[in-house]
């Protein structure tokens, strides 16, 4: 399932950039409230209540490196990311992201309680272009796993070593 390489097709790293910055992403609790998750701004407090923790991940499986795939193909990569959340003991909301417009939308998790290693590795072996991660009381963060593009000094984007 993870993808080491960019595959031909996918978007390019800057394009990528843009569409995650400008996304919405939306996490549902457990009373079936959604919340709202923005790039550079502190998440909701109420999200921070109804998972504490010290730190959050906004994770999918679906469309590895943002190259579609079928339904099919992204509910089987959703339940085994899911699979190996429960395995792990993790406490978990439905998440989400997509484009303003609604013409791309993506199925994921919050998850608590990753630091940033071990969400850069969940990323990895689903192989994700990009991923929200923040430290308790901090503003979210993008994560992204492929080049940075030469003279990028986007605020509150992390670009870990590939």
């Amino acid at each position: 399932m993870a993808q080491n390489s960019i595959p031909s097709g996918a978007p390019s790293t800057q394009a990528l950039l843009e569409a995650y910055l400008a996304a919405v992403y939306r996490v549902e609790l457990d009373d079936g409230t959604t919340l709202p998750l923005h790039v550079g701004q502190p998440a909701p407090a109420a999200l921070e209540r109804a998972m504490p923790a010290t730190a959050w991940t906004l994770v999918t499986a679906w469309n590895p490196q943002s190259v579609p795939r079928s339904g099919a193909a992204n509910d089987a990569a959703d339940a085994m990311l899911r699979a190996e959340l429960d395995a792990l003991g993790l406490a978990k909301l439905r998440a989400g992201g997509g484009s303003d417009d609604g013409d791309w939308e993506e199925r994921g998790w919050l998850v608590a309680g990753l630091d940033a290693a071990a969400a850069d590795a969940l990323a990895r072996r689903y192989g994700q272009a990009g991923i929200l991660h923040w430290a308790q009381g901090q503003p979210v963060r993008l994560r992204m796993y492929r080049p940075r593009p030469g003279g990028d000094a986007t605020p509150h984007v992390d670009w870990p070593l590939l």
